[in-house]
């Protein structure tokens, strides 16, 4: 799913970034080479970097 169409950038490219250690919404623009247009992907971009720690801290403690 398309996150930024400013950039053209979508879920699976801000989980990479995620997987990489970024935890900040303004890495994951710099990791992909972009920059906020209009912003307003910014919160769905934190909304992902949120479940990807969520996720992981489970998967941590389910072992």
């Amino acid at each position: 799913m398309y996150v930024c169409l400013c950039n053209g950038f979508t879920d699976r490219d801000v989980k990479s970034a995620i997987a990489t250690g970024i935890s900040a919404v303004p890495d994951v623009y710099h990791s992909l080479g972009a920059a906020p247009q209009c912003a307003k992907c910014s919160v769905h971009i934190r909304d992902i970097i949120h479940e990807e720690k969520a996720r992981k801290s489970f998967a941590v403690s389910a072992e």
